[in-house]
């Protein structure tokens, strides 16, 4: 039987709500998780779990926005003090893929269904359209800096090498979250992303620091 919480103020929050969904979604898929299981986990009543979430789609939608935001604090908490803009970028690369392998089985997955459904809804295309214009946002930021620093060499018009790179990002992402357990290996995501970048900006600078330490 699962714990009853209902004495916790923080247990009706739309968050700890979704948090919870998030995990029992990688237990039971997301079509198999129903209100009642998440009511029972969180010891509330399904009344007010429908109070958070009137349906299904707002539940999913709540998901994805907490999955950006871990994504996001994973991935910005691998830059280092003393990373240029290269290695800023390469980290950014292979620590949004490194997220999806090590998210597979969860979070990736439900990326991977709002990938779907942006095809099907439109609530689902305009968040869908959100979340990859930020993650362009992001990769166009690097490669300015890059460009500041005087790392990066363009031959084409920055924002379209973003769009470019988040393309090759998001595709090896989905990927990572399809594939075979073990098809992609941690320990060449650095050397394949590092020649990438440096097709795509001329990047003339040498990391000098393992990633990995």
């Amino acid at each position: 039987m699962a714990k009853k919480h209902g004495t916790d103020k923080n247990c009706c929050t739309s968050e700890k709500a979704a948090e919870t969904a998030i995990k029992l979604v990688a237990k039971h898929g997301f079509v198999e998780t129903t209100f009642k299981m998440l009511a029972g986990e969180l010891g509330i009543s399904e009344a007010e779990v429908l109070r958070l979430f009137p349906n299904k789609n707002a539940l999913m939608q709540a998901m994805v926005q907490i999955i950006i935001r871990h994504n996001h604090a994973v991935v910005d908490g691998l830059v280092r003090s003393g990373d240029d803009a290269g290695y800023r970028l390469l980290r950014h690369c292979v620590g949004n893929v490194a997220w999806a392998v090590r998210n597979r089985g969860a979070e990736t997955q439900i990326l991977t269904l709002l990938y779907y459904l942006a095809g099907r809804r439109k609530e689902f295309a305009d968040t869908f359209d959100r979340m990859t214009a930020g993650g362009r946002q992001r990769i166009l930021k690097h490669l300015l800096a890059g460009k500041r620093e005087g790392m990066f060499h363009f031959t084409s018009d920055p924002a379209t090498i973003a769009e470019l790179l988040h393309h090759s990002l998001f595709g090896a992402m989905l990927y990572s979250a399809a594939a075979p357990k073990g098809s992609v290996k941690e320990s060449e995501l650095e050397a394949s992303w590092m020649k990438v970048i440096i097709a795509l900006t001329n990047y003339d600078g040498q990391p000098t620091q393992n990633f990995g330490r």
